[in-house]
């Protein structure tokens, strides 16, 4: 959980909760992890949004290799990747 972000309530966050984001990206997704780490806080040089708002994340986005997804979020971060890239493809 990024530092300072407040943990919901009667839940303690560990580390066997999470997992790493590259299969995720790959298998959920059909990307690189690469280029589907840039929806996890946007990135401004290449307009992608930050998707990844109000999810648990370990690690940095930079560091895609060891960044780590809470596997409660998987679901809705997937769906929200898909949703945006379902909308530019419709030119939105």
């Amino acid at each position: 959980m990024p530092e300072g972000e407040p943990r919901p309530e009667g839940k303690e966050e560990r580390e066997e909760d999470y997992v790493f984001f590259g299969p995720v990206a790959r298998e959920q997704l059909d990307m690189q992890c690469q280029y589907a780490s840039h929806y996890v806080g946007g990135r401004s040089y290449d307009g992608s949004p930050d998707l990844a708002q109000g999810l648990r994340f370990l690690g940095r986005p930079q560091d895609y290799h060891e960044l780590k997804i809470h596997k409660d979020d998987v679901a809705e971060f997937v769906r929200r990747v898909q949703e945006y890239r379902e909308k530019r493809a419709r030119g939105e």
